[in-house]
């Protein structure tokens, strides 16, 4: 038993038992360096991390190398879902140093936890022999290691102020060099398999969310080709569960057919964004099988009793990372005796006696799409779609008598508004009233909990944990999609309400761009600006665009002026690194290229949903006679079933029928300027 013992994360639970004295990230353990004069080894996992538990049963569990942890290092273990913070600033570290980053994060600091070195896994023999050099340097040349640190974190401190441009005098509007940032988005596209030519490959939605509606926008249909095969590759893979639904974290081949088997909350969220999104682009049966079954893997797997949402299933079930998904062909026979689910389900999915994965063992991908399959079996594709359905439901009735993987029973904050927005899109592709109600749920368990401060992390019945930049951000965000199909003026005043309290907790006013930590917390060397997306949109990203509807529906300039501040500021990486920036450019595409706002006087919106339509950039709802709301009093008052089409602060007088909207949306499309898409 250690210092972890009363923790309230699973991870750190799981360690509170090894030999290792570990401490949580917090002051006792930097007393103790400072103290005993010993070096800090930061780990860093979390729960459904497969070589995190790998390496805790070979290292962490081990005897021999807790002697040497505890005789010569201060150890701290930190959940990285509890902190992001943490996290970024020594996962930054290592990638500085020329390292390959990933988790767990091993990282090697002074007392007052600057950085030094760091790995990722290793096994005990070479964990071991690592130990003993650090050790050793620390002992015998503390200048060099000192010096070391002292190198690293003047990297970190100047990493923000080299990726930002420099500070505009005054507020500009943000032309970005469109063409050039098209090419670089398609130069690594791989037009066979879909995603990033890589040989692993990671769901990026912010990427494809942005590819989808500039192509549309700015007639580039080269990305909106990629974006649809990207999603078709990922979808037909094994990175997808047909079973019970949902995502895997990533595929760690080209053909997205074996995946790193945990499930995210935060993938399964922004990625039913991404695919109901998609579906009201260009609707299919694969696109709506994906929203269907992503949302019920929400809703009946990973929903908790309050509403919200658990972090994530761990990769691994009895030990094995994958166990639980992969079949023996013989498996699937037994479970498929009848002739016509056998002939669908056997012609869709290449398994086979010896196994398509390993040890025999088959994962559920698919070669053809719905439509292919239906020809190359002469049914008709609902025949089809049916037949698979009915084999699925079969194969889980088997799972289900499984050890199922572990569910990370913490709620997240940020990870249950990506969720929110999520199911928010799902509702609008598809109008089924269980994921708006869903939604509304969440938020409401979410906003309970808000009174001066938000906390990161619901577990146990209580609320815990700092929140960070990404927690504030992705809800406000949350809030104001979630208006959009209710009209419940309460979520766009909490969302201001929200908004106010992120100005105070994370602006930085000199550099006008957020810091990821509020200024008043602990146990922190640096504050971090977020700006590059990784799994997530960057937390300055999902403010932008926060701020951008905020500063519309209360009409606020002050909020519009940080809009074209950020933007500034991040130019050049949009510009020259687009694939780590999709969700600023969601941002900039939204501040040039979507003038056009929707108001609508009625009880019912879901018709606006039925049409893909990204030049309208905001949609005002009112579906009582009054509102609180500044830009919508004065339309109010209209009578109901009424629709407004505005742009560049002026509406066009009302329509009484969506075919009347879409008619005026064409006609005012055709005289908008066209944004410059030519290279420098």
């Amino acid at each position: 038993m250690n210092h972890l013992i009363t923790e309230k994360s699973a991870y750190l639970q799981a360690h509170a038992h090894q030999p290792v004295d570990w401490y949580p990230w917090g002051e006792d353990a930097f007393q103790k360096a400072w103290k005993e004069d010993k070096p800090i080894l930061i780990s860093i996992g979390y729960n459904s991390c497969h070589w995190c538990h790998v390496m805790a049963r070979e290292c962490f569990e081990d005897r021999e190398v807790a002697r040497v942890l505890n005789t010569h290092f201060v150890c701290i273990k930190v959940d990285r879902e509890e902190r992001p913070d943490v996290d970024q600033l020594y996962m930054d570290a290592v990638l500085l140093s020329r390292k390959q980053g990933g988790w767990p994060l091993n990282c090697f600091a002074l007392p007052d936890g600057r950085p030094f070195y760091g790995v990722t896994y290793l096994p005990k023999k070479q964990w071991l022999a690592l130990l003993e050099r650090i050790s050793t340097l620390y002992r015998e040349k503390p200048e060099e290691v000192r010096e070391m640190a002292r190198q690293l974190s003047q990297a970190m401190q100047q990493l923000d102020t080299a990726f930002l441009e420099a500070l505009a005098p005054q507020p500009a509007r943000v032309q970005l060099p469109w063409e050039e940032v098209f090419k670089l988005l398609l130069q690594d596209i791989d037009w066979v398999w879909g995603g990033e030519w890589s040989t692993q490959k990671f769901p990026t939605p912010s990427r494809w969310i942005f590819s989808l509606r500039a192509g549309t926008l700015l007639h580039k249909p080269e990305l909106v080709r990629a974006t649809h095969l990207t999603l078709e590759k990922m979808a037909l893979g094994a990175i997808f569960d047909p079973i019970d639904g949902g995502f895997m974290r990533y595929a760690t081949d080209r053909l997205w057919r074996v995946p790193h088997f945990e499930k995210m909350l935060y993938d399964n969220g922004l990625l039913l964004a991404l695919y109901s999104e998609a579906y009201r682009h260009m609707p299919n049966s694969l696109y709506e099988t994906v929203i269907r079954k992503t949302a019920d893997f929400l809703l009946e797997r990973m929903r908790l009793s309050d509403g919200l949402f658990a972090a994530s299933l761990s990769a691994e079930s009895e030990g094995q990372e994958g166990l639980y998904y992969s079949w023996t062909y013989e498996e699937l026979q037994t479970a498929l005796p009848e002739p016509e689910l056998a002939q669908v389900f056997f012609a869709a999915h290449p398994v086979s006696h010896e196994g398509n994965w390993q040890d025999g063992r088959n994962l559920l991908y698919r070669e053809l799409g719905d439509t292919e399959l239906a020809h190359r079996l002469g049914l008709p594709i609902e025949e089809v779609l049916q037949r698979l359905a009915a084999a699925y439901a079969r194969l889980a009735e088997v799972r289900r008598r499984r050890i199922s993987p572990d569910r990370d029973e913490a709620a997240i904050l940020a990870w249950n508004s990506y969720t929110i927005l999520g199911l928010v899109q799902a509702y609008k592709a598809l109008g089924d009233p269980k994921h708006l109600y869903a939604a509304r749920m969440a938020a409401h368990t979410l906003l309970e909990a808000y009174g001066s401060e938000l906390h990161r992390i619901h577990k146990e019945d209580r609320w815990y944990g700092e929140a960070f930049a990404e927690d504030y951000a992705a809800f406000t965000l949350a809030l104001i999609h979630l208006y959009t199909v209710t009209g419940t003026d309460e979520y766009l005043l909490q969302a201001n309400s929200l908004m106010q309290k992120s100005l105070e907790l994370f602006y930085d006013p000199t550099e006008r761009v957020f810091c990821f930590t509020a200024k008043n917390l602990r146990f922190y060397p640096t504050r971090r600006k977020d700006i590059f997306d990784t799994s997530t949109p960057s937390s300055n990203s999902l403010f932008a665009e926060a701020l951008w509807y905020l500063s519309r529906y209360f009409q606020l300039s002050d909020y519009e002026e940080k809009v074209l501040f950020i933007l500034s500021r991040l130019r050049r990486q949009m510009a020259e690194n687009p694939t780590l920036a999709g969700h600023f450019l969601q941002v900039a595409l939204l501040e040039e290229c979507a003038p056009l706002g929707v108001f609508y006087r009625g009880s019912d919106i879901r018709p606006l949903w039925s049409r893909y339509e990204p030049a309208i950039g905001w949609v005002g709802y009112l579906p009582e006679p009054e509102t609180r709301i500044p830009a919508l009093m004065s339309y109010a008052s209209y009578p109901s079933e009424k629709w407004f089409l505005c742009t560049y602060g002026a509406c066009l007088s009302p329509v009484e029928t969506p075919e009347e909207l879409w008619a005026l949306v064409e006609a005012q499309k055709a005289t908008l300027p066209k944004p410059r898409i030519e290279s420098n």
